[in-house]
C-alpha cells in the first residue's frame, strides 16, 4: 500500500469513527433535549404565555423531527455504509426535501425569537402590542412552515441518484440552490437578521424604561436565547458556502485522498453545525434558574414515581409470600 492510499485510509477511518465517537451520541443527546425541551417549556404557564418561548418550543419540536428523520439517515451512510438515500431516488427525494426544510424551519424559529424580542423591548407600545403577541407567533408558525415547505418542493423533483450518490440532478436548480438559496439562507440571512436583532434589543433596553426590562423571566429567557443565536450565526457561515466550493470544483478531477479530505470537512462541519440542534437545551439549563428549577422538579417527581412503584411491587411480593405460608 503506498503513502498516500495509507493516508487516504486513514483519512476515510476518521470519518467514519467521527459518526461512531460524535454523532451517534449527539444525536441521542439532541433528542432528549429536544424532548426534555418540550416537556419543559409545556409544563409552566408563564412559558405558555411568552411568545418567544413558544417561538424556541416551535424549534424544539422541528428538532426532535429532523434528528431522527434526517441525521440518522446520513449517519447510517457515513459511517456504516448503508446507502438507503444513496441507492433509491424516491429515498433521496424524501431526504433531500426533508433535509432542506426542517433544516431551515428549525433555524428559522430562534430568529423569529429575536424579533419578538426587539419587538417587546421597542418603546412603541402599539408596534409592541402588534407583533408580541400569541396570534402573531401563530401565524408566524404555521407561515414559515408552510413557506418552506412550498419553497423546497423543487427537491422532490430534481433529486436522484447518479454514480450511488443523492444529488440534485437539474443543474440550473442546482447552481441556484448553491449560490444563491443556500448562502442565503443559511448564512446571509441568519447573520443579518441575528445581528440587526440583536443591536435593536440592546439599543432598546438602553433607552427604554418598559417594564419587560426589569421582569425576571424576560431576562432569563434573553439569556438562554443570545447564546443560540451567536452560536446559529457563527455555524451557518461554513454550512453555507461549503455547496459553492463543490459547485465551483465539481469539474476538477480529484483524487482519492482529496475526495477523502473533502469528505472529512463535510462530516466536522455537519457535526459543528449540528450544535444547534443538539446542545439548545442544555444551554436553556445552563443559562435559566427557571429551566433548573423546573428539571429538578421534574426529575424529583419521576424519582418519587419509581420509589413509589419500586415500594409498591414490594408490598405486592410481601402479600404473596403472606398468602402463600398461610
Amino acid at each position: 500500500m503506498t503513502s498516500s492510499s495509507s493516508t487516504t485510509a486513514t483519512i476515510n477511518a476518521i470519518s467514519r469513527w467521527l459518526n461512531y465517537i460524535l454523532a451517534i451520541p449527539m444525536i441521542v443527546l439532541g433528542i432528549l433535549g429536544a424532548t426534555l425541551t418540550i416537556f419543559i417549556f409545556t409544563r409552566k404557564s408563564s412559558f405558555q404565555r411568552n411568545p418567544t418561548i413558544i417561538y424556541l418550543l416551535a424549534g424544539a419540536t422541528m428538532t426532535a423531527i429532523h434528528l431522527p428523520t434526517v441525521y440518522i439517515q446520513s449517519i447510517l451512510v457515513d459511517g456504516f455504509g448503508l446507502g438507503i438515500f444513496n441507492t433509491n431516488d424516491l429515498a433521496c427525494r424524501e431526504h433531500n426535501y426533508l433535509l432542506y426544510v426542517t433544516t431551515v424551519i428549525a433555524i428559522s424559529f430562534p430568529c423569529w425569537a429575536a424579533f419578538d424580542q426587539y419587538a417587546s423591548t421597542s418603546r412603541d407600545a402599539s408596534f409592541r402590542h402588534r407583533w408580541s403577541s400569541i396570534r402573531v407567533v401563530r401565524s408566524a408558525i404555521i407561515g414559515t412552515n408552510l413557506f418552506w415547505s412550498i419553497v423546497y418542493l423543487p427537491m422532490l423533483v430534481y433529486s436522484g441518484v447518479e454514480n450511488r450518490t443523492c444529488i440534485l440532478t437539474n443543474v440550473t436548480y442546482r447552481k441556484f440552490n448553491d449560490f444563491l438559496l443556500t448562502p442565503l439562507i443559511y448564512t446571509i440571512g441568519p447573520l443579518t437578521l441575528i445581528t440587526l436583532f440583536t443591536r435593536g434589543i440592546l439599543l432598546n433596553l438602553n433607552r427604554t424604561t418598559v417594564q419587560s426590562k426589569r421582569d425576571h423571566l424576560t431576562r432569563q429567557i434573553r439569556r438562554m436565547l443570545i447564546p443560540q443565536l451567536i452560536f446559529l450565526a457563527m455555524s451557518g457561515i461554513p454550512f453555507g458556502l461549503q455547496n459553492i466550493y463543490f459547485n465551483l470544483t465539481s469539474n476538477v478531477v480529484k483524487s482519492s485522498l482529496h475526495r477523502a479530505v473533502e469528505h472529512l470537512c463535510i462530516q466536522i462541519i455537519r457535526l459543528f453545525y449540528h450544535f444547534n440542534f443538539v446542545f439548545t437545551f442544555y444551554i436553556y439549563l445552563y443559562m435559566s434558574s427557571e429551566v433548573r428549577k423546573l428539571f429538578r422538579r421534574m426529575t424529583t417527581k419521576f424519582s418519587t414515581m419509581d420509589s413509589s412503584i419500586q415500594e409498591g411491587m414490594v408490598m405486592e411480593t410481601c402479600k404473596i409470600e403472606d398468602s402463600t405460608y398461610i
